[in-house]
């Protein structure tokens, strides 16, 4: 497939991008995680920040606890301890912290989740019913192509939002839930709003840079294997705008999927 001027640049300047990244990245997290550090220290910590989860989980025991055994009979510890690589952290689990070989690790299982073959069949299935980008055609053939576009896609973001960009700007690539304690609007608007917004691995609010430069590499990358009518700087930029939208309807669903599954629960 050829490519033209315009693509070629963006091609390259999203792959030059990532030379630098394994010697910039630098782990944000040591032996001491930030954690315990911002749970002990006085400064104010948000609620979707990592550190008040650990101090909330000390003090208020969830469902499904694990135990933590003390030497020397000193007191067990009951925590709510959230998967090392759960891409949401319900209200008042722990979150562990995540090394920059941890994030990679995290963005390989976010393509190997029962849902993200689902994501692949539903985009590729809804551009195949309109025949819309990527223009493969209409035929069987045609859905295959565009199945195996969307995976390669969402990969492909996969990896560098939540592996390589997350550990060069030191952000943390979970979902922290809300959950049904805060109103619905200010829940909407928070799903929303981690599009650009994210927090360090310390815990302090930041512009999600991770997401941002991430979806837009994906995006370009794009150029290698769309058809030439969907390549150059037009079709690139709705691309990269459509992922701002599908990823804040994804966050959407994870703020509230559990409570539309538990309402559905007790009307039975």
């Amino acid at each position: 497939m050829r490519m033209n001027g315009i693509s070629r640049f963006l091609l390259a300047g999203s792959l030059f991008s990532l030379l630098p990244l394994v010697s910039a990245a630098q782990p944000a997290i040591h032996s001491a995680s930030a954690e315990f550090l911002l749970a002990e220290s006085a400064m104010p910590v948000l609620p979707d920040s990592p550190g008040f989860v650990r101090s909330a989980a000390l003090k208020v025991p969830a469902e499904n606890e694990s135990t933590l055994d003390a030497a020397d009979g000193a007191p067990v510890v009951k925590t709510n301890v959230a998967e090392k690589h759960a891409r949401i952290i319900q209200p008042g689990q722990q979150a562990q912290p995540l090394t920059p070989g941890d994030k990679l690790i995290f963005s390989i299982h976010n393509q190997t989740r029962p849902m993200s073959p689902v994501n692949w069949v539903v985009s590729a299935g809804l551009s195949h019913l309109r025949d819309g980008r990527p223009h493969y055609g209409t035929d069987s053939g045609a859905f295959g192509e565009r199945l195996g576009a969307a995976a390669l896609k969402q990969g492909t973001q996969s990896i560098l939002v939540f592996g390589v960009f997350a550990s060069l700007f030191h952000e943390d690539p979970r979902y922290y839930r809300q959950g049904n304690s805060h109103p619905f609007m200010k829940r909407a608007v928070y799903a929303a709003s981690r599009i650009v917004i994210t927090r360090t691995d310390s815990g302090q609010p930041s512009i999600n840079w991770a997401r941002i430069c991430g979806m837009a590499g994906s995006a370009a990358m794009t150029n290698l294997y769309y058809p030439e009518r969907d390549t150059g700087l037009n079709p690139t930029l709705r691309s990269y705008g459509d992922s701002f939208v599908t990823g804040a309807a994804t966050n959407e669903l994870r703020e509230f999927m559990a409570d539309a599954i538990a309402m559905i629960r007790r009307k039975r």
